[in-house]
């Protein structure tokens, strides 16, 4: 569509300013981080200020060529400041990380976004690869603000003073002029690498809270924003708090350095400003925050943009809208994200830049998405089809571009079905795969001298090794000659050796078991083999569409979280009589949707079902949610189980969910595990066949006593710094072949 731009409506420039809006002066800053551009230096006349090297054009971003303004479109990816071992606050990325990572991302974006003033690597990096670049990779600075200092304060305008500080760092670092003090949670250093040629542009802030945005239209002054280039036209408090913050950033900008660049805030489809009658959670669709009530004047020539974080799978409005689900996509297909695209530039007079979309490749699941872009249990092969989908569906939407999240897998991320039953402090250390939030990077990490499943006797050489204590009679497909047990930073592998397996593995003459004790209770164990262990977990081996891991009802972290509004029998699960039962995992507690009354149930899927293939990412069959690997050649099935997925709150401080029901999701401190094996055949039911003996079991790992099956018990030393790998992802490959 033809946009008209904001500046054409709002007219003329204003010098009005409204309580809690002014612009921070610099001379408040201390002097430990003032600009090191002295008085007597210029700005940068290589750039006039009317003639910016950026500005936004009707359709969108315009870069000057000479005399004359191009069209260009963002194909951008976001980066972050956390890597394994470490929280984004410690901002610990090196230089030579940064190096790496950059060359990679200008193989296949033209814009690389930031959230934050990162340290001054990036910058120097920046600069050292737009020096030696065909064409220089474009930066998307923002600023930051923390959702904990927003909640507290309720209304926006309490923070400005320090917000505006922290713009006025923001600016001065990407033109390499000032010096950064300590700061808990901030990068700090002396910022000497001026990027601000390839800056296209400042995006501040975050997913606003509604509560805050709520709180500041209520506390604030009626009036308009009139600011020396950036004013409001029916503005509410918030977003004239937001127009004096962009103005902050203008002002800066050119008063310092004499140049400008379009700016724009974070907007989410929580607080965008259209009506959602279809949201079935008011919390969703109850303020707005409307980047068209704020603009340019007509001393500002780089122009503002609208700026929005879209995934196709949240809020629960984009599965339910009609004409989003029913929208029918460029390809001739239902497309519910396409949908929502459509309907926000139409409704938006602003250029669109979609800042934020992509899906994770994570084994677990947050939210579906009613086309199958689910927020996880993707593959890496998945996660790139998708992306590129949907940049198709951001470019045919008339937007001007859009920026993939995320560059980097973030270890420290939590999702909210799985979020109790980790332990915060400790999230970076450790490889959570069933966690959404912590797989949506196109750059990996895999554990060093992880085991790939794929075969390799080679990768267990290190591995806890226990030859079982008895001979038997059984077929030789139903004799364990070995139980191997090793971990990393992602699961707990084991690795069971046959005395011959045949190709194909006959599922319906032979299953195996293998139990995995944390808590040291005894227990009874399922599939009527009539055989007692220490046992919380018990992995079934039965083919590729029967095998999975069954928790011991009493120790069932689902039923102890959601057990009631999942409508589990939870007395039975509470005094262990319902047995052991599939591991599951919440996507969604139910919800009634008020435009039709549509009654959504609660929704479980079960996480605990085993994935067959290829966990090598070397090899050409490839899955990266491979579960257990069969290696038929070598008489051996190879299997991981992830930590959360055993209750292991921690494995890098030995933490685990605590053993009574009562205590619900608290952690307790544990040494180790206790693992058995066990082989029996199965009958037309999936029981184990009655054979003659004390139990139905053909043979076991390490030992038997009667029906009791011994236990070998595993343990590690707790870790403070990950061993880690960098790897591109299945996705970034795809995403290379596509965007470049």
């Amino acid at each position: 569509m033809d946009r008209r731009r904001f500046m054409a409506a709002v007219g003329a420039a204003g010098t009005g300013t409204i309580a809690g809006c002014q612009s921070q002066s610099p001379e408040n800053r201390t002097e430990s981080e003032r600009s090191t551009r002295t008085d007597t230096e210029r700005p940068d006349q290589s750039e006039q200020p009317d003639k910016p090297r950026f500005r936004v054009g009707d359709d969108g971003f315009e870069k000057l060529r000479g005399d004359t303004y191009q069209s260009l479109s963002v194909r951008g990816i976001n980066l972050g400041m956390a890597k394994p071992g470490r929280f984004p606050g410690e901002a610990a990325i090196t230089r030579a990380e940064y190096d790496r990572w950059l060359a990679d991302i200008g193989e296949i974006a033209n814009v690389v976004r930031v959230y934050t003033i990162h340290p001054p690597a990036f910058y120097r990096a920046l600069a050292a690869y737009n020096r030696e670049a065909t064409e220089p990779l474009l930066l998307l600075q923002g600023t930051w603000v923390p959702t904990a200092d927003l909640l507290e304060a309720g209304d926006a305008t309490a923070l400005s003073e320090s917000v505006d500080r922290e713009l006025g760092r923001t600016v001065d670092a990407v033109h390499g002029r000032t010096t950064l003090p300590e700061r808990p949670g901030h990068a700090a250093g002396t910022y000497d690498a001026d990027v601000s040629d390839a800056v296209l542009g400042f995006l501040f802030g975050i997913e606003w809270p509604p509560d805050v945005v709520a709180e500041t239209n209520d506390s604030g002054e009626h009036g308009e924003y009139s600011g020396r280039y950036l004013q409001t036209r029916d503005g509410r408090p918030f977003e004239r708090w937001l127009a004096g913050r962009l103005d902050r950033v203008v002002t800066h900008q050119l008063e310092q350095y004499g140049i400008q660049r379009p700016v724009s805030f974070v907007n989410w489809v929580t607080t965008d400003p259209l009506e959602h009658p279809y949201e079935p959670f008011d919390s969703e669709d109850r303020v707005s925050v409307d980047p068209d009530r704020i603009g340019p004047t007509d001393a500002f020539a780089a122009g503002t943009f609208a700026s929005y974080h879209v995934y196709p799978y949240y809020p629960d409005l984009l599965n339910e809208t009609p004409k989003y689900v029913e929208y029918i996509d460029h390809r001739g297909e239902p497309n519910n994200y396409a949908g929502y695209l459509d309907d926000i530039t139409t409704h938006t007079d602003h250029p669109v830049l979609i800042a934020e979309f992509g899906v994770p490749s994570s084994r677990g699941i947050a939210h579906r998405n009613v086309h199958g872009r689910d927020q996880g249990r993707l593959t890496e092969t998945q996660q790139g089809e998708i992306a590129v989908a949907m940049f198709e569906d951001i470019a045919h939407a008339d937007t001007a571009g859009g920026v993939l999240f995320s560059w980097q897998n973030e270890w420290f991320k939590r999702t909210w079905n799985l979020a109790e039953r980790s332990v915060p402090g400790r999230r970076p250390f450790w490889s959570n795969v069933e966690t959404p939030e912590q797989r949506f990077g196109l750059l990996g990490f895999d554990p060093v001298d992880g085991v790939s499943l794929d075969g390799s006797a080679s990768d267990w050489t290190d591995a806890m090794t226990v030859e079982p204590a008895e001979s038997t009679t059984a077929r030789p497909d139903r004799t364990l000659s070995r139980l191997q047990v090793t971990h990393d930073l992602e699961g707990l592998n084991v690795r069971l050796q046959f005395q011959e397996l045949p190709e194909p593995i006959d599922w319906t003459r032979m299953n195996a078991l293998v139990a995995v004790g944390v808590t040291g209770r005894e227990t009874t164990l399922p599939f009527d083999t009539g055989a007692e262990t220490t046992a919380d977990f018990v992995a079934r081996l039965a083919g590729s569409d029967a095998s999975r891991l069954l928790v011991d009802s009493r120790y069932d972290a689902f039923a102890r979280e959601f057990g009631r509004i999942a409508d589990l029998s939870v007395d039975a699960y509470r005094d262990g009589s319902a047995g052991f039962v599939p591991v599951r995992e919440t996507v969604n507690r139910g919800y009634t949707v008020p435009a039709n009354g549509k009654r959504v149930p609660f929704d479980a899927v079960e996480t605990g079902r085993l994935r067959y293939g290829n966990g090598n990412p070397n090899a050409e069959d490839y899955d990266s949610l491979t579960d257990v690997h069969v290696d038929t050649d070598g008489n051996a099935i190879e299997m991981r189980l992830p930590w959360i997925l055993l209750n292991v709150a921690d494995p890098s401080s030995k933490q685990r969910i605590a053993t009574e029901w009562d205590d619900g999701l608290q952690k307790t401190a544990f040494d180790g595990l206790e693992i058995s094996a066990m082989t029996f055949v199965p009958d037309g039911n999936g029981q184990a066949a009655s054979i003659d003996g004390p139990t139905n079991l053909c043979h076991q790992i390490p030992d038997r006593r009667g029906a009791r099956v011994e236990t070998a018990e595993y343990t590690w030393k707790p870790w403070d710094r990950p061993a880690y790998e960098e790897r591109l992802k299945e996705s970034y490959e795809i995403l290379r072949e596509y965007l470049s």
